[in-house]
């Protein structure tokens, strides 16, 4: 395969793009934000402090990271000469019905092919409280409130699921090697739903899929 000229591009746009995003992405950059960390935190609506020359502020974690426009090279929303200083979690417990599902190639591979960090609380037979993130699609932790605000105060089923799956996934584009992942997000988006109502969430030591 040619090798890209520098500056001329992305490289992965026309060549190998089998991780890359499916979500978000740009002319200028479809590359993949590789944390599983950040994903969770987005999920539980963290909040970044940082301090800088005016001041200290805070930054919602689903604004702190950015997607690539036409500037791929800045990778979140600090200003110049800001630090983070801490991430804090609001209080709040989904010790019930939570999963954070990992899909990768081989089970020893660190990053994501599509993962998905779903958080919710269940009251009277309905869903509440639905938060839902996802990994390996985008430039950032993908995160669709109209789909949550879709499952808030439903009972769950998996034709509910599906409909959530399909507004997440509204605009997601192939780049030709990843078109699989598409399909393996809306799967993924089902599957996580139904392990988090259920109470089974994906086991982080022994991390096969059945």
């Amino acid at each position: 395969m040619q090798q890209a000229e520098p500056g001329s591009g992305c490289g992965a746009i026309g060549g190998v793009n089998r991780i890359h995003a499916i979500l978000g992405a740009s002319s200028d950059c479809i590359a993949t934000h590789p944390s599983d960390m950040c994903v969770a935190l987005a999920a539980l609506d963290a909040v970044v402090n940082v301090s800088g020359p005016e001041g200290e502020r805070q930054i919602p974690f689903t604004e702190y990271h950015r997607l690539p426009g036409d500037q791929p090279w800045l990778d979140n929303t600090l200003k110049q000469g800001e630090l983070v200083t801490s991430i804090d979690l609001p209080a709040g417990d989904f010790s019930g019905h939570y999963t954070y599902l990992k899909l990768r190639d081989r089970l020893s591979y660190a990053f994501a092919l599509v993962s998905v960090a779903v958080a919710l609380k269940v009251e009277d037979g309905k869903l509440a409280d639905v938060r839902i993130a996802l990994g390996g699609v985008a430039h950032k932790p993908w995160r669709v409130p109209a789909a949550e605000a879709l499952l808030n105060g439903q009972a769950a089923s998996p034709e509910l699921f599906q409909q959530a799956a399909t507004r997440i996934l509204d605009g997601a584009v192939g780049q030709g090697e990843n078109d699989f992942k598409i399909e393996l997000a809306r799967r993924a988006i089902v599957r996580a739903l139904a392990q988090a109502v259920a109470g089974t969430p994906q086991s982080q030591s022994d991390k096969r899929i059945a």
